[in-house]
């Protein structure tokens, strides 16, 4: 069965083979995995920490291929839209709704009903997929299919290693459940709240967040610089807009471009093309130099040659710019998790927080005009970051692997 699988994205390497096992969930799950990988397509950052780590486990044993399965695409595809839509419009035009719902699920019971319901969504179907050649490993860097696996592995039903992978700095209680082996964190500060909540110090690695290896690449800046068509003037890079309605977006993009001090702007606007086509209008009458970029698959060289970065405290992008040595200007995080990341980041000095649009320019010509404030945050930035974290999870995953394998029934 590990061939059918093997054989769906052809030759195109375990990158490859990844994307396309998102799109082929019966057929992966027939390939009889034994590292199974869960996550979901809510605010990206879950899923690109779970390729992460993918990835990771490829390099450390070539010849291994884990699962990756998107959980609620996989249990329901008309469930998923249901729920990503009622998270992007909740977090895009009600966010003091979407702030209530995290806070008062802050701290819920993990044995609860309502925490048993969302630990059901699922769980039929899911161990249905899996119950005749159930994983020996089974890691989720999204919280609901970690409290589906933990109620299966209570239940007796599964014996499986249960690793959870944490995707923001701060404690939610939807990550954390009874029959969980492992935490995968991105702070000492994590650590020691999860401690206070009655998680055991053993059970708890302060591994980082997973991101792509190639943010553990050195950039030759110079060469980059050429190779990206950006001058030698400081890089302000701009992303995350694509929460932010058209008119705020507008207005942040001019506040970066009313700065005095010399400087080069550059967009990132994602896959949004009115973001995209709001600044190419924006350029024509941008006093500084202006580069505006849709989708790109080359952030790490971005943030290689950047100043600084402007942006919300998404998890994984937050992560990409410790890794990078990079300071953030923060504005306009998705309330909860990302409030939580901001305050991280700002305790810490990696990070200022901006209110206002117009506050994001005079932090921006601040930052610009006193470097040794931009050295510091970015040295503070490099000791948060883990560029290491996904091999890190990788070689906890190949030990339990390992373990099982040694203590299974002959």
């Amino acid at each position: 069965m590990e061939k059918a699988a093997r054989s769906g994205p052809g030759e195109a390497g375990p990158e490859g083979w990844i994307n396309w096992a998102l799109d082929h969930h019966q057929a992966v799950l027939a390939a009889e995995a034994d590292v199974l990988i869960l996550a979901a397509r809510y605010g990206d950052g879950h899923l690109r920490a779970a390729k992460a780590i993918a990835m990771a486990l490829a390099e450390i044993d070539p010849d291994h291929r884990p699962a990756l399965l998107d959980y609620y695409r996989f249990v329901s595809p008309r469930l998923d839209s249901t729920i990503r839509w009622a998270y992007l419009s909740s977090v895009r035009f009600a966010p003091s709704l979407w702030r209530w719902f995290y806070t008062s699920t802050q701290r819920i019971d993990p044995e609860s009903r309502t925490q048993q319901w969302l630990n059901s969504i699922g769980l039929k179907r899911f161990y249905r997929a899996i119950r005749h050649h159930p994983p020996r490993v089974i890691v989720s860097t999204y919280p609901t299919a970690a409290g589906v696996v933990s109620s299966l592995k209570k239940a007796g039903k599964l014996e499986v290693a249960n690793y959870v992978v944490m995707t923001d700095y701060s404690v939610h209680s939807q990550w954390i459940h009874p029959a969980v082996d492992r935490y995968f964190v991105g702070s000492e500060d994590m650590r020691q709240e999860l401690g206070e909540r009655g998680v055991p110090a053993h059970k708890v690695v302060v591994s980082g967040i997973p991101v792509d290896q190639r943010f553990s690449l050195p950039v030759d800046e110079a060469e980059a610089r050429a190779r990206l068509g950006v001058g030698p003037e400081p890089v302000v890079l701009f992303m995350g807009g694509s929460y932010m309605p058209p008119g705020e977006f507008h207005g942040v993009l001019r506040a970066i471009d009313r700065v005095e001090f010399p400087h080069t702007t550059v967009v990132v606007a994602g896959r949004s093309e009115r973001r995209r086509q709001l600044a190419e209008e924006y350029r024509r009458q941008a006093r500084h130099p202006l580069l505006v970029l849709g989708y790109v698959d080359n952030v790490h060289e971005w943030m290689g040659v950047a100043a600084m970065l402007v942006s919300k405290a998404g998890g994984l992008t937050t992560t990409e710019s410790l890794c990078r040595g990079l300071p953030i200007v923060i504005y306009r995080p998705i309330p909860g998790q990302e409030d939580a990341n901001a305050a991280f980041l700002v305790r810490h000095g990696a990070g200022v927080l901006a209110h206002q649009e117009a506050e994001v320019g005079a932090i921006v010509e601040r930052l610009l005009r006193h470097p040794w404030e931009l050295r510091r945050m970015a040295r503070q930035s490099r000791q948060l970051g883990h560029p290491e974290a996904a091999r890190v999870i990788g070689e906890y995953v190949v030990q339990a692997l390992a373990h099982a394998k040694a203590h299974a029934p002959a």
